[in-house]
C-alpha cells in the first residue's frame, strides 16, 4: 500500500468504518479502469474523490459524503 493510499484509507475510515478499505477498492476497480486502491497515487485523488462524493452519498449522509470528497481530493 502506497503513502498516499494509506493516507485516504485513514480518511475514508472515519466515515465508512471497517467497510472503508473493500469500499475504496471497488470505487477504484470499477470506476477508475481497473486501478488497484493500493497503487493510488496523487494525482487519482481527484477522481477518487468524486466517486466518494457520488457513491459514498448513496449510503451516508450527502454533506458527510462531500466533506469525506473534499478531504481526500486535498490530501498531500
Amino acid at each position: 500500500m502506497s503513502l498516499i493510499s494509506d493516507k485516504v484509507l485513514k480518511e475514508v475510515t472515519f466515515y465508512l468504518g471497517p467497510a472503508a478499505e473493500r469500499f475504496l477498492e471497488r470505487q477504484t476497480k470499477y470506476h477508475m479502469d481497473g486501478l488497484a486502491f493500493k497503487d493510488i497515487e496523487r494525482k487519482h485523488l481527484k477522481d477518487l474523490a468524486y466517486w466518494l462524493k457520488v457513491s459514498g452519498g448513496l449510503i451516508i449522509d450527502k454533506g458527510k459524503a462531500e466533506e469525506m470528497a473534499r478531504k481526500v481530493e486535498n490530501l498531500h
